[in-house]
């Protein structure tokens, strides 16, 4: 190349980065991050966090996790915000601890990932010497509106997807590994699939009932595979937005193969 084109071809990118101010700005920041403390239900102490992330580029997709003081971490979770409009994003995590239990000293991180720029709050923790109000004193809480498409059928499959992938977890029997490992990665694509599309209850994949330590591999294979069926339902026969039609059919997928693979293992498992 020659001296001369070489200039030119700096020339444009000087003109190019003072023409667009975007460019070599961070797509996003943190804005507030905050913790506050409140009664639980079973009488302990839940812990609120919450950050404001400052989106300086949209449309944009990124993905956040949280990380607590005793090692737990929370899945990651993928955004896409499409609406220009958009100025932040708001990612709230709760933490219950016991009667009893002392909150001093416990705190949460988050950590923000969008292509190459990533970002980390330092420990998020509730004042010190602050204690939860009496429950006489808290105002009602706000209703809040469930997000565009958040019918309660969708959260059911939630609910039922992460108990079917407890069900079909920590096997052994090396006859129907490769199935059951199969069926749990799509069943954790169908859970990804739900929420990209805008829609969680803000749990993590591990979150769901006590299994059942009563069943037999028989029965938990065959209660896995009801649960499927059942999600499978409630997220074919929900009307969507038309936004969301895509990253349904694609969970939809996810579940048909996983029930595929769950029948495999239910029939290797009649002839032992």
């Amino acid at each position: 190349m020659g001296r001369k084109a070489a200039s030119g071809i700096v020339g444009l990118l000087f003109l190019l980065f003072v023409a667009d101010p975007g460019i070599g700005q961070d797509v996003f920041s943190f804005g507030r991050l905050s913790a506050s403390s409140h009664p639980a239900a079973n009488g302990g102490t839940e812990l609120v966090f919450e950050a404001v992330l400052n989106l300086n580029v949209v449309p944009i997709a990124f993905n956040f996790h949280w990380e607590r003081s005793d090692g737990a971490h929370s899945q990651v979770k993928v955004v896409n915000v499409s609406n220009a409009a958009a100025r932040t994003y708001t990612m709230v995590e709760r933490w219950t601890v016991g009667p009893g239990a002392s909150t001093a000293g416990l705190w949460e991180r988050i950590f923000v990932n969008s292509g190459n720029t990533h970002l980390s709050s330092g420990p998020i923790q509730v004042a010190e010497g602050s204690a939860p109000a009496a429950v006489a004193s808290q105002p009602a809480p706000a209703v809040q509106q469930p997000a565009p498409g958040a019918h309660p059928a969708y959260l059911h499959a939630l609910s039922d997807l992460r108990m079917a992938r407890a069900l079909l977890s920590g096997w052994s029997n090396p006859l129907i590994m490769r199935q059951l490992q199969n069926a749990v990665q799509e069943i954790e694509g169908a859970l990804g699939d739900i929420t990209r599309a805008a829609i969680s209850d803000g749990k993590n994949i591990d979150d769901h009932p006590p299994v059942d330590t009563t069943l037999d591999n028989r029965n938990r294979l065959t209660r896995a595979l009801e649960l499927l069926n059942t999600a499978y339902k409630d997220i074919d026969e929900r009307e969507t937005n038309p936004a969301d039609a895509a990253l349904r059919s694609t969970a939809l997928g996810h579940i048909s193969r996983a029930r595929q693979d769950l029948n495999d293992a239910r029939k290797i498992m009649s002839w032992l």
